[in-house]
């Protein structure tokens, strides 16, 4: 597409961070002699995607990015449409028969599978499903959610498996001042969970969540954190043996020495 001196005609499918700030990127790139008309299309009657329904309910300052959205929503050029499924109230080559581009920014709706023995038994949830149960997105009210034994494996080491243990691990007494969903409360306030066990595909070093998400944790009412001392002392090991080391890395090994 050659961008000379035309207004274009933009649709986005999916009104979450990657749509919103797909139509910034637009409003930015304009010119006197360059402009875009910015549609965007929002399968649920609310926008915002993973900012309203992935985002712990006990970590509220990380939606602040929404002001950014509402920012981008007030720009002329820019009007959503909610409430409107693609292939089902509009398909996608009418789309591309109205519009100049069609950017398609639905994210990942499923969790990936780890293909292990067990994964499909009762009460093996991805994070997909589990993070938007409790974040009350309408697609995830019924998931069936099982907190009646004692011990919850979390499997992944990046943040939304931090989010997940945290979940897990808070008194509920502490989300009732937060936007949790009634019946996420419920049944966390019923919860049998006395252990959570976060397992990682690799070593320390290669942990993706961020220090911060992990000094969370000891800060929950009546909870320890345990970590295997050897392996924090092989990380230590193999980071001075690397030639660069993220500061990021330093901080989480840092974190979990503490």
């Amino acid at each position: 597409m050659s961008l000379n001196g035309k207004n274009y005609k933009i649709v986005i499918i999916g009104a979450g961070p990657a749509g919103y700030f797909t139509a910034q990127a637009f409003q930015r790139a304009q010119g006197d002699d360059l402009s875009f008309a910015i549609d965007m299309i929002e399968r649920l009657p609310t926008p915002w995607g993973l900012v309203r329904s992935g985002v712990a309910p006990d970590h509220p300052k990380i939606k602040t990015v929404s002001k950014v959205f509402e920012k981008i929503a007030k720009e002329p050029n820019f009007r959503l449409f909610a409430n409107v499924e693609l292939g089902k109230d509009i398909s996608l080559k009418d789309l591309r028969d109205q519009y100049d581009v069609v950017v398609l920014a639905t994210g990942a709706s499923k969790g990936r599978k780890l293909g292990i023995p067990g994964e499909e038994l009762k009460n093996s949830l991805s994070a997909a499903e589990f993070v938007p149960w409790y974040n009350a997105h309408p697609d995830f009210v019924d998931v069936e959610v099982d907190l009646s034994s004692d011990t919850a494996v979390v499997i992944g080491a990046g943040n939304v498996a931090m989010d997940v243990a945290r979940m897990l691990a808070i008194d509920p007494v502490e989300l009732d001042p937060t936007d949790v969903a009634e019946h996420a409360l419920i049944k966390l306030k019923q919860s049998n969970i006395r252990t959570v066990i976060i397992c990682g595909r690799r070593g320390p070093e290669h942990a993706a969540f961020t220090a911060l998400e992990l000094r969370d944790l000891p800060k929950l009412e009546n909870t320890d954190v345990f970590i295997d001392p050897k392996q924090i002392e092989d990380a230590i090991k193999h980071i001075e043996e690397m030639d660069e080391v993220e500061k990021d890395l330093r901080s989480n090994i840092e974190a979990m020495k503490a």
